[in-house]
């Protein structure tokens, strides 16, 4: 019998599990771990019965054809880096210093070169950047609001949890991920004004807050703020163009279209509690699928890091100076200043 792909699945942790699960459910797949944590790769070879390593090194020496790279964050651009230098496909989750292989990854046209986007898995997210941009017309300006409670993230890990440190708070983090697939949908920004900080009380806590304006490629703004000290799990986001508009509901799964004669439409595509974990089974086996069938992953590193640009971008800006004190007797002129847009 030919032997399967061989697939090296890199971190067993809280995503590599996932990755883990659904890569196993798959026929036609020689399917083995490594993570640098014993007490994981003995969950692994437990739950699903794979072969684990003990060091990266003798999982590297085992040849694998494709790596699927599940670290913590601030660990996977190395990896990435190795698979490259190996020629080896690989599949990496979202991360904030994985992606400046742009050009290098371009230049690797028989690799598959997989950066995830899970929600273009997500059926609202689908419909969203199918029905959108035709529903609403050339777009003026949308806004998305993600709210969360970091301290619900992993509680039982210890302070080597990635969500609990300054570099990888959650809120930063997750501004990229958002953005990337709002990118899909409205396009990336070409310049934007942000900034972020700790509004909460908790002691020790991280900055909770970033929230970015910005000025989209083909025109409108876009406007994200994503928190992560809040007890509602939140994730809406509203648009208005000049024929209509719409509002969606992440959570809920539900797009709401209103045409210019006030007459509204509601779609319904699952709640993401129903739909997450297909969704990363359906990410995973396309990655799968591309290495056999020699197709080209949908998401590109050029596209992340974008995102990730527009991160820096704003977090370059924020500070002091930014900010313009309200002088409460100050009224607006008569003559409008010139646009910025």
């Amino acid at each position: 019998m030919a032997a399967g792909l061989k697939i090296l699945q890199l971190g067993c942790g809280s995503m590599g599990s996932r990755r883990l699960r659904d890569l196993s459910r798959r026929p036609g797949i020689d399917l083995r771990a490594f993570d640098a944590r014993e007490d994981r790769r003995h969950a692994a070879q437990a739950r699903f019965g794979v072969k684990v390593f003990e060091t990266l090194a003798a999982a590297m020496d085992w040849s694998p054809a494709a790596l699927v790279i599940s670290t913590p964050p601030g660990t996977k651009g190395p990896l990435v880096e190795l698979a490259l230098d190996r020629g080896i496909h690989h599949f990496v989750e979202a991360d904030i210093w994985s992606y400046r292989v742009a050009e290098r990854v371009a230049r690797t046209p028989d690799l598959v070169c997989a950066p995830s986007l899970t929600f273009s898995y997500i059926p609202v997210v689908k419909a969203l950047i199918e029905m959108v941009p035709s529903a609403i017309g050339p777009l003026l300006g949308y806004q998305f609001f993600l709210a969360g409670d970091m301290a619900s993230w992993h509680p039982t890990e210890g302070s080597e949890f990635y969500g609990r440190h300054r570099d990888t708070a959650p809120a930063r983090e997750m501004v990229p991920f958002e953005l990337s697939w709002l990118a899909r949908i409205f396009g990336h920004a070409k310049k934007v004004a942000g900034g972020f900080g700790k509004f909460s009380q908790r002691e020790g806590a991280l900055e909770d807050t970033w929230s970015l304006l910005m000025q989209l490629e083909h025109g409108g703004t876009g406007q994200l703020t994503v928190t992560m000290a809040c007890p509602q799990d939140y994730r809406r986001g509203c648009a208005f163009g000049v024929k209509g508009a719409v509002n969606w509901d992440i959570n809920r799964g539900e797009i709401v279209l209103h045409g210019a004669a006030q007459n509204s439409q509601v779609h319904h595509f699952g709640e993401i509690t129903r739909v997450i974990e297909p969704a990363y089974a359906a990410e995973i086996n396309a990655f799968v699928g591309a290495i056999q069938d020699s197709e080209p992953w949908m998401h590109s590193y050029a596209d992340y890091q974008l995102a990730l640009a527009t991160l820096a971008a704003a977090e370059a800006g924020a500070g002091p100076d930014i900010w313009t004190a309200v002088d409460p007797t100050q009224e607006p002129d008569r003559v409008l200043p010139l646009p910025s847009l």
